[in-house]
């Protein structure tokens, strides 16, 4: 009988332990050393709805094109040219003193299509690019269209019904009241392409993207010393940077739940159903906590990332923890069920909670660590969730980055029109990687030979979109640019005809310039390049490289190259 009650008293006091709040039991906690064995509470079996990876056959050919209007439809398009001529019919009944025809979806595609020239070949202005009394000159825009014509399809381009604004304004200050409904349609159109046409690998990663904006609405973020900006919560693919899903960022109440923003923001694009389950979900501070994590388990998804110490129900027991004294190196953790929160001391603490990984299974990585004045190099402990974390986090960067070296940004009082722009940018750069997916890296001839002249208007020049992207920054790029990137160079003859500077992102803080220079020339086999110019600057330093090739093109090729 005693037997009976000592066994009953210790279930007792199990069962009270797992029941007890996660805050006090957090303080009842205590840290371990590197020294002592962590296991996996549990490992989540991989289980995705569809086969990862693009969701169109390999076999089939896709230009870069085709692969665009995956995202931007023509009867997304369409709809678009409905609505913009809407719009410009009702600023002209308000009293705008301009010449309006309506769009159609061939002129529009076109217009789309100079917007990527732009990201690409940048000017101080957009009148820049049709002036014909510079030695700065561009000779293509103005074969596409003119430049009042690209200006009013700017200031009335539209992405919901006019009508069906006002009647949404009349909502303001009531629950039926939609913030974004001027986006929505495409939007919808836009998230919805970038889920069906490609299916996430098990590493994803949720971070919050900024898109800068001067509107002064209750949906920006304010950042001291920068611009007003608008918050895009994105889910991407680790290991390319696809954007698989997204939300935007409406104000505090922008989820209805008393969960928390960064709580209901991931939840809101991990959908099960869609997705599958088993995958790992990587995140920042600002989404990271014990809630979160325990709810993502029970869901079937793993989660990892780095977390703030000060956090509600995170480890806060100074009991052998680490110090300022600790060494470079030092691991402690703490096991609490399926959640593993772990600190490691590098150049300063690191936090990192994770419900996929043991706290150590012996990862190294190597520091450069200065004793007795002289740099050396050391290769100290590192916990597997900050491993992983370094590795798998950076998809998020890695699809900023190549939004960033050529974003279709033009200044615009209206917001939603920087969103529209921002969906260019999601547009192309997932069309570039669903390419890279299917065809392998597109090299400068490859991506011309699959531009199709036949296509409306320059959009065939989305290849500039996808070669940049391609590495910009790499010491390839930069030692390559003329030669196996654009194609351009000096062009030295007897007089000098044309002239034309084009500065593109070169990473890092640099800029790269390329120096064309069209001549008149009696030789009539055609134009001749001889050795090109390039400057890659950075502060304070100036550097030229030139190539080593003496090529000979047709004149109807240089136009081409242009």
């Amino acid at each position: 009988m005693l037997t009976f009650y000592l066994i009953l008293f210790c279930c007792r006091c199990e069962n009270d332990s797992d029941q007890m709040p996660a805050a006090k039991r957090a303080g009842t906690l205590s840290w371990t050393a590197e020294t002592d064995v962590d296991r996996v509470a549990q490992t989540l079996r991989f289980l995705p709805a569809r086969e990862p990876g693009p969701q169109l056959s390999a076999a089939d050919s896709h230009s870069p094109m085709s692969l665009f209007k995956l995202f931007f439809t023509e009867s997304a398009v369409a709809n678009l040219c409905h609505n913009t001529n809407a719009q410009a019919a009702r600023a002209i009944a308000k009293g705008r003193k301009y010449k309006w025809t309506d769009v159609g979806v061939d002129e529009l595609y076109r217009y789309i299509g100079l917007v990527f020239y732009m990201a690409a070949v940048k000017m101080s202005s957009i009148a820049d690019y049709w002036r014909q009394d510079s030695l700065f000159s561009l000779p293509f825009p103005a074969t596409v269209m003119p430049r009042d014509r690209y200006r009013t399809i700017s200031w009335n381009v539209h992405m919901s019904h006019p009508d069906a604004d006002k009647e949404n304004d009349r909502k303001r200050g009531t629950a039926q009241h939609d913030r974004l409904f001027r986006i929505k349609p495409l939007m919808d159109t836009i998230r919805l392409a970038c889920k069906a046409f490609y299916h996430p690998r098990r590493n994803v990663a949720v971070k919050e993207r900024l898109v800068a904006c001067r509107a002064n609405t209750g949906m920006t973020v304010y950042m001291k010393a920068k611009l007003t900006k608008f918050k895009f919560f994105v889910l991407s693919d680790s290991s390319n940077g696809y954007t698989v899903d997204f939300s935007v960022y409406t104000g505090k109440n922008s989820f209805l739940t008393d969960r928390g923003l960064s709580y209901d923001a991931v939840m809101s694009l991990l959908d099960r159903k869609v997705l599958g389950s088993g995958y790992h979900v990587y995140m920042d501070d600002f989404y990271t906590s014990p809630k979160l994590f325990t709810d993502l388990f029970a869901l079937k998804f793993g989660a990892c990332g780095t977390y703030r110490d000060q956090r509600k129900d995170f480890p806060k027991t100074a009991a052998n923890s680490l110090s300022r004294n600790s060494s470079r190196g030092s691991i402690r953790w703490i096991r609490d069920g399926p959640l593993v929160c772990v600190k490691w001391m590098d150049t300063q603490e690191v936090s990192v909670c994770s419900t996929i990984h043991a706290a150590y299974t012996g990862e190294r990585v190597q520091r450069k660590i200065k004793a007795q004045h002289t740099w050396k190099t050391k290769i100290l402990p590192c916990p597997a969730p900050v491993t992983a974390y370094n590795q798998h986090m950076g998809g998020v960067d890695l699809s900023d980055q190549l939004l960033q070296y050529y974003a279709a940004q033009h200044k615009t009082m209206k917001w939603y029109r920087k969103i529209f722009l921002h969906f260019l940018d999601i547009a192309a750069n997932n069309a570039f990687i669903l390419h890279k997916e299917l065809h392998g890296n597109m090299t400068h001839d490859g991506s011309r030979h699959q531009c199709n002249p036949s296509l409306p208007g320059p959009l065939h020049h989305t290849s500039l979109l996808f070669r940049v992207g391609l590495g910009p920054g790499s010491p390839a790029w930069e030692a390559d640019a003329l030669t196996t990137r654009l194609k351009t160079a000096e062009h030295l003859l007897a007089g000098l005809h044309y002239t034309a500077v084009h500065t593109f992102p070169c990473g890092r803080g640099r800029v790269l310039q390329l120096f064309e220079h069209l001549s008149c020339n009696n030789n009539k086999s055609g134009v001749r390049a001889s050795s090109g110019a390039c400057r890659c600057m950075a502060v304070g330093t100036v550097r030229t490289m030139s190539t080593q090739t003496d090529l000979r093109f047709s004149p109807q090729t240089f136009q081409q190259l242009l």
